[in-house]
Formats: structure tokens, C-alpha cells, sequence
């Protein structure tokens, strides 16, 4: 389980690097919950995940954030498809200095061609500022 839970988070760390929005949808299974302590997101549609996906980059370039260096501190097998992976996101400009970490958690399925998908991203931001680049977006920020 360790190697499959680093293996996903180095992808998924390098979607983040290319901004690949599409990759970046493809890592979540419908429907997919993103949340912390006060806010909660439940993304029914592929619609709704590809304008957060889109705002969240945006959010990321406009921060000056190049690099995204996941930290894994624990893998759980949770049942057969189910597994969850406590970890520590490094957020870094391009100079690879650590503009600021954050905590998550996520809830992975196993789906049938054996890749790992999202359905619950829990975010324990310290300092309260990585959950706003998940915030709801108005029309206006809507892919174009």
C-alpha cells in the first residue's frame, strides 16, 4: 500500500507542477467531498470539479507555487478498494523554497483498472489560506 499511496501522490503532485487540469479531475471519483473544519464541498458533476480544478490552479499560479512535494506519514488499507493516506503538502515557488505546507487527508478507491481516485480531501491548513483556493467561485472565474 505504501508504494501505490506514493506512487499516486508523486502523480498527482506532478499534474499539480503541470497545472494539468484534466489529470488533475481525472485523480477524482464522483462524487468527490473536499473539506476542513468549516467549509465542506460536495462535487456531484464533472462540471462543478472542473471550475474548482480550474479556480484552485489559478489560485496556485496567482500564490507563486511551482512545486507541490507530497510528504506521506501514513497509509491505511481501509478494505479491498478503499485505502486512506494521512500526508503533508510542501508548497514551493520556483526557486524550490517553501512558501507553506499543509496537511491532508484523503480517502482513496481502488478502481477497476487498479488506479486510486479521490472521494474525501480533508485539509488542515495551519494558517487557514490553501482551503481558499477550493472556495466557491462565481460565474465569472467559470472555464471558458
Amino acid at each position: 500500500m505504501q508504494r501505490d499511496a506514493m506512487k499516486f501522490l508523486t502523480d498527482y503532485a506532478h499534474a499539480l507542477d503541470r497545472r494539468d487540469e484534466e489529470r488533475l479531475i481525472d485523480f477524482c471519483l464522483l462524487p468527490t467531498v473536499v473539506m476542513n473544519d468549516n467549509d465542506k464541498r460536495v462535487f456531484i458533476q464533472g462540471e462543478e470539479l472542473a471550475k474548482a480544478c480550474h479556480v484552485m490552479v489559478r489560485r496556485l499560479k496567482e500564490a507563486n507555487i511551482v512545486y507541490h512535494k507530497p510528504n506521506l506519514t501514513q497509509a491505511i488499507r481501509l478494505s479491498d478498494t478503499l485505502h486512506f493516506l494521512k500526508m503533508r503538502w510542501q508548497l514551493l515557488d520556483k526557486d524550490k523554497q517553501v512558501i507553506f505546507t499543509c496537511a491532508t487527508s484523503y480517502t482513496l478507491q481502488q478502481v477497476s483498472d487498479g488506479t486510486l481516485k479521490i472521494i474525501v480531501a480533508v485539509v488542515d491548513d495551519d494558517r487557514k489560506s490553501f482551503f481558499s483556493f477550493f472556495a466557491k467561485n462565481d460565474e465569472s472565474e467559470a472555464i471558458g
